[in-house]
């Protein structure tokens, strides 16, 4: 497998969520670039890529780039592919940034666990006298493939505006550190804004006041599970995860539908009696972690929301809430009112 010019990847060991793969390829295809070959040179299947607990490596996307770029030229693929992608793609951290109840409470969330979703671009903020600035710089040289992530940064960010205040707001300005492309109309189009080129860096501006004008959908309890779930996911992304923390990862991106072994050992490539083999050497077992989350979960929505012990029980995976109440008491000696109560 080649590599992007100047990146060595198997000095990166971060992940992405496959939905931008899929983002990618859908876009892609449309330009007439052969959907199967790419995921054939990456190692991806289809399957993987309507996953929510599969993920990509660094290397994969810049060879996703490579052999999309060598079947077919697609002018503004990275504004092409950022117009494909919704807050709801950025899994939990956009379901936080969607309960948050102010644009500036969604930035936060965004800037304290991007490497959730973004694994090779930072950004960072500042404030002059009426202007938010956003500025997005690579963590590592990203060769052919810096163009494309800036602009698809700066798409899921202006439909972010978009999303909290309608097609009437927009950027006040943009600034890039390329050359104008022969695409710039493009960025009239989906910015509508001024775009400066051949700058220091790559920075967009909107108005101060924006940050904390009230959202609507602003939900207390659903932004604390969310962030509460969003520092898990970023403790494992930092530490690099064990066969148990993945595991323990598909559960936790299935609430209400908990998958069987068979379906976690295919999802993982493997085969059930090797997961249950790996497991076994970790000294634990599928069903001990299953029930582990489910708890985990259980304590959580307990503790943080005023959902019934019906409601709780559904979505830790108990379709009768009596198994529910006997498994939560095995597992913590009370039972989930008791728990409740004593908070």
């Amino acid at each position: 497998m080649r590599y992007a010019e100047n990146v060595d990847p198997r000095t990166v060991s971060d992940l992405t969520p496959t939905i931008f793969m899929r983002k990618l390829l859908d876009t892609a295809s449309e330009f007439g670039a052969d959907r199967d070959k790419v995921l054939s040179e990456i190692g991806l299947s289809e399957t993987d890529l309507i996953s929510s607990d599969v993920y990509y490596t660094v290397e994969q996307h810049f060879e996703s780039l490579r052999a999309i770029r060598e079947q077919v030229d697609i002018p503004g693929l990275g504004l092409l592919v950022g117009q494909r992608i919704t807050i709801a793609d950025l899994g939990i951290m956009g379901y936080a940034m969607l309960s948050s109840p102010t644009l500036r409470r969604a930035v936060d969330i965004a800037l304290r666990f991007q490497r959730i979703t973004d694994p090779i671009l930072h950004i960072d903020c500042s404030e002059s006298d009426d202007k938010f600035i956003m500025t997005i710089e690579p963590l590592i040289l990203l060769g052919e493939a810096y163009r494309y992530d800036v602009e698809e940064t700066l798409v899921i960010w202006a439909q972010m505006l978009d999303f909290y205040f309608g097609p009437d707001v927009h950027f006040n300005e943009i600034s890039v550190t390329w050359d104008e492309p022969a695409y710039s109309e493009m960025y009239q189009e989906i910015f509508k804004c001024k775009v400066l080129f051949r700058q220091e860096k790559n920075e967009l501006r909107f108005k101060k006041e924006l940050l904390d004008e009230p959202s609507q959908l602003a939900n207390d309890q659903a932004a604390r599970i969310c962030e509460q779930q969003c520092v898990e996911l970023l403790r494992k992304l930092s530490k690099g995860e064990t066969i148990l923390d993945t595991v323990r990862r598909i559960l936790i991106n299935a609430p209400g539908r908990y998958p069987k072994l068979t379906e976690v050992a295919d999802k993982l490539h493997t085969s059930p009696r090797n997961l249950r083999r790996r497991l076994s050497e970790a000294n634990t077992s599928f069903r001990i972690i299953a029930d582990e989350v489910r708890m985990h979960l259980a304590e959580q929505y307990l503790r943080d929301t005023r959902l019934s012990i019906e409601q709780i029980a559904f979505l830790v995976g108990y379709s009768d809430s009596s198994n529910f109440h006997r498994a939560f008491k095995k597992y913590t000696n009370e039972t989930p009112s008791d728990y409740r109560k004593r908070l």
